[in-house]
């Protein structure tokens, strides 16, 4: 017992009662100790947007064309005979007027015929002039004669003088084809155009209904280009097909705005610009690609050319309620964020109409006519997010 209560063994108790009364004291002080209340912070994302307003948007449709003829004219003369003349436009690559002389035959047999033929006419009404002289004749002494018997059609000479009507309108008829063969020894077409290949030399012998060569009208070259029908239906939209053919056209595609744009003829450089409006469509798909001819007639400007390649542009008819949103809007995903009027975050999902260079053009499911919308990716974003906005720009309409 002695041993026990040693001086060593004394101080390791004294060590041991310390050490247990601190951890202790130490766990009632913190049993007791009040902590101060602490509220967490609510996160508010910062974020970009643009004040956008809903609008009807025309969406630019485009595609490379081919300029065609519509169809060409053979040079074919009417008449036969030895060419005497040819314009020195009458070749390949000349312009043509309207009406315009292109080559001359000798005329001098057609002017012997329409002298023959006026003879001709000359003769039969004075044979009917004759006939009727003695009709009248017959008829006086008939009646003076024969005062209450009805006159018969022999002496009153019907059938001599409707035969003589008969012979001089059969002559008429022989000189006014004669006068037109006549006019067909100098060539014209009712139309200014251009010519494709032309053989015609002075002193050569043509015969009529052959040809001799191919012209095309200025005014029936079209722009061809084909579109798939998710374009075309943009095309239509504003349009009702109840009706069909030229109808159809009229009215289909009235609202529609067409610019070709095509390189100068002759020119290093530059571009010239016309305006257009869309004819007709194929009337069957291709074959391979699926997609549909669209024919485009072109306004003004005569510097197009037979297989030249243009770039057109169909703006189609305004298409109403749609939004035009930044490239940047639109989130992974394919949807985006509007930043409503307290600053929280909605998300709606967009309906893409078409994806433009400077822009998308969407409908949104919403009934306000504006709004603001984030327009850039926004990490951690959540519906229902508070943000606070640190741009604010003003969308283009």
């Amino acid at each position: 017992m002695g041993k026990i209560f040693s001086r060593e063994n004394r101080q390791l108790v004294l060590v041991i009662i310390i050490v247990v009364g601190a951890v202790a004291l130490s766990r009632m002080l913190s049993s007791t100790k009040t902590l101060p209340d602490q509220k967490p912070e609510s996160v508010q994302l910062p974020v970009t947007v643009v004040t956008l307003e809903s609008a009807a948007h025309r969406l630019p449709i485009r595609s490379t064309g081919r300029v065609i003829p519509r169809g060409t004219v053979s040079i074919t003369p009417q008449v036969s005979g030895r060419v005497e003349w040819v314009s020195d436009n009458l070749y390949s690559g000349g312009y043509l007027e309207k009406n315009q002389s292109l080559f001359r035959i000798e005329a001098a047999d057609y002017e012997n015929n329409v002298a023959r033929d006026q003879a001709e006419v000359a003769k039969a009404e004075t044979d009917l002039a004759l006939e009727r002289a003695e009709a009248n004749a017959a008829i006086a002494e008939w009646q003076a004669l024969n005062e209450n018997i009805v006159l018969p059609a022999l002496v009153s000479r019907e059938p001599q003088i409707a035969q003589a009507e008969a012979e001089l309108a059969a002559a008429q008829a022989r000189l006014a084809q004669a006068e037109l063969n006549l006019s067909r020894t100098q060539y014209r077409l009712p139309f200014a155009g251009r010519v494709i290949s032309s053989s015609l030399e002075a002193g050569e012998y043509v015969l009529a209904g052959q040809s001799y060569g191919e012209i095309y009208n200025q005014d029936s070259l079209e722009v061809v280009l084909s579109l798939p029908q998710a374009n075309l239906h943009w095309l239509r939209s504003a349009k009702s097909l109840s009706s069909s053919g030229d109808e159809i056209a009229a009215r289909e595609f009235s609202e529609i705005a067409v610019q070709i744009v095509f390189q100068a003829p002759g020119e290093a450089s530059g571009e010239l610009s016309i305006s257009g409006e869309i004819l007709r469509l194929g009337a069957v798909l291709n074959d391979t690609t699926r997609f549909q001819e669209v024919v485009i007639k072109p306004i003004g400007d005569g510097q197009l050319l037979p297989g030249m390649l243009t770039d057109v542009v169909l703006n189609s008819a305004p298409i109403a309620d749609t939004w035009k949103l930044p490239t940047t809007a639109i989130q992974v995903g394919e949807f985006v964020w509007r930043v409503d009027d307290d600053l929280t975050l909605h998300r709606l999902e967009p309906e893409i109409i078409a994806t433009l260079s400077d822009g998308v053009i969407v409908r949104l499911p919403l009934s306000s006519s504006n709004g603001r919308f984030v327009d850039s990716a926004v990490a951690g974003a959540v519906e229902g997010a508070m943000v606070v906005i640190i741009d604010d720009q003003v969308g283009e309409q």
